[in-house]
């Protein structure tokens, strides 16, 4: 195996934690991958990763080799693609997660257009709520709500996203239209939504002048955000969710919005990727077609 290649096999273990991930991510058996480090470590003369049999860690050593060679291979990676033309630089694998109902009602509707755009360009799309480790994952960007808490990962943001109260039209006529935030606690069914990873319901909110509401109660619940809008047009009741995924039926009627007269909130959403990797030249085609599409 060639130098460089095992120097990018040493990268991909370091970031992913594991002999076995990595060499999934490189789509190369996990024996060339030990055999790739192996010559690295005997060329350099020095231990770079400490292995047991649950665990893989960087040595002394190779904490400091991959602080020296990581830019360096993503400046030979954009070389490469810079000298092979346009054509070229569009073609490839990419790895992106994103929220249940973005990717439902929103992004997987509109894929035939960057499909027929880049038809070089696969995506590999991880459709869940759970939060996703970009690095030991594989993953190149995802795409999220709320504000960016991580200092190691870039945020851009595509648009500003409005937070709703809304049910069906059927579900309103069995059981009548809250006018206030307290009715819809004591005279109505709730749909929560609770987090994937904590199992935390997320409140209702609302806001008007100087005074806040919340309501933590619920009748049904889903750690989906998709299926959060399932159960609101199944008519199992009133549910908060973003605006942006439930636009198309707010349109066809198949939803109302509730309690207009009442503020909820607002919140970004954006594309996220590591700050330590540079985006190769097939992701930035990508995210610049997410703000594209988003921005309208």
């Amino acid at each position: 195996m060639d130098h460089l290649t095992a120097i990018k096999a040493f990268q991909r273990i370091a970031e992913a934690g594991s002999f076995t991930r990595a060499a999934a991510q490189l789509e190369m058996p996990r024996s060339s991958l030990s055999k790739a480090l192996r010559e690295l470590e005997n060329h350099l003369g020095v231990r770079l990763l400490q292995r047991t049999t649950r665990s893989v860690s960087l040595t002394i050593e190779g904490a400091e080799y991959y602080r020296r060679i990581s830019d360096i291979v993503a400046q030979l990676d954009e070389a490469d693609l810079a000298l092979r033309g346009m054509g070229a630089m569009a073609r490839g694998r990419i790895r992106v997660d994103m929220h249940c109902s973005l990717a439902e009602f929103v992004l997987i509707p509109r894929m035939d257009d960057f499909r027929q755009r880049y038809p070089d360009i696969q995506i590999a799309l991880g459709i869940t709520d759970r939060p996703v480790r970009l690095v030991d994952e594989g993953v190149d960007c995802v795409v999220r709500a709320g504000a960016l808490n991580d200092s190691a990962l870039i945020a851009r943001t595509l648009f500003n996203d409005r937070v709703i109260t809304c049910a069906s039209p059927h579900y309103l006529a069995h059981h009548g239209t809250p006018d206030t935030p307290q009715s819809l606690q004591d005279e109505h069914q709730i749909i929560g939504y609770f987090s994937a990873e904590t199992s935390e319901i997320w409140p209702m909110c609302f806001r008007r002048e100087e005074t806040e509401y919340q309501i933590s109660r619920f009748d049904v619940a889903a750690n989906n955000s998709a299926g959060v809008i399932r159960m609101m047009l199944s008519g199992l009741g009133v549910a908060q969710i973003h605006e942006s995924v439930v636009s198309r039926f707010l349109a066809s009627g198949e939803l109302v919005t509730l309690l207009d007269n009442y503020s909820t909130f607002t919140t970004p959403v954006s594309v996220i990727y590591p700050s330590s990797r540079q985006l190769s030249m097939r992701v930035r085609i990508f995210v610049d077609w997410l703000v594209e599409q988003f921005g309208q």
